[in-house]
C-alpha cells in the first residue's frame, strides 16, 4: 500500500473516530440548536452523510476519465439543503449510524479502486468550486470535510480553509 493511501486511511480514522465522540457527547437540545443562524450538530451530520459519498464519485470519476469536471451543480445543491434543513426530525443516534454506514461504504469503495500506483492517484479533473484536484486531493477531502465540521462543532478556528492548502499540507 501506498504510504499517501496509509496516511488517507489513518486520518479517515482518526478524523472520523474524533468527530463522533464529539457529537455522541452532544445531547438533544444541543445537537438541535443552531448557532447565530448556522446548521445544527444534527444537520451538518446529514450534509456529511450525504457529502461523502458524492466526493468518492468525484474521485471515482476523476480515476477513470481523467481531465473531467465534476462538482456540484446549484440545482445539485439545492436537493442536498432540502436534506439537510429536515435533519432535526430524527435523533442523533439515527444521524450517526447513518454517518457509520457511509463511512464503511466509503471504505468498501476505496478498496475497489485501483489506488495503488502513483499515476492513480495523481489523475487530475477539475472541481467546479475548487478547481484543479487530483484524485488523492479529491479523498483528503472526506477527512478535511470532518475536521471543518469538527472545528465548527467546538467552535474552534477552522484548521483548514479549502483552496489555501491547495499543497495538500495538512
Amino acid at each position: 500500500m501506498l504510504p499517501e493511501i496509509e496516511d488517507l486511511l489513518e486520518k479517515m480514522n482518526s478524523h472520523r473516530t474524533e468527530l463522533l465522540t464529539i457529537l455522541e457527547g452532544l445531547s438533544k437540545e444541543t445537537a438541535e440548536r443552531h448557532p447565530e443562524g448556522e446548521w445544527s450538530a444534527k444537520q451538518q451530520v446529514a450534509h456529511l452523510v450525504q457529502a461523502e459519498p458524492t466526493w468518492v464519485e468525484w474521485a471515482r470519476t476523476i480515476h477513470h476519465e481523467p481531465g473531467t469536471t465534476v462538482g456540484q451543480t446549484p440545482a445539485e445543491g439545492q436537493i442536498f439543503l432540502q436534506d439537510v434543513d429536515a435533519a432535526d426530525n430524527r435523533s442523533l443516534s439515527w444521524w450517526l449510524e447513518r454517518l457509520r454506514e457511509t463511512r464503511a461504504e466509503t471504505l468498501k469503495g476505496l478498496d475497489e479502486m485501483d489506488l495503488a500506483s502513483d499515476d492513480a492517484l495523481s489523475r487530475a479533473g477539475r472541481h467546479r468550486t475548487f478547481g484543479d484536484m487530483n484524485v488523492l486531493q479529491f479523498l483528503r477531502a472526506l477527512y478535511r470535510h470532518d475536521r471543518m465540521h469538527m472545528d465548527q462543532l467546538t467552535g474552534r478556528e477552522q484548521s483548514f480553509v479549502p483552496r489555501q492548502a491547495s499543497g495538500d499540507t495538512d
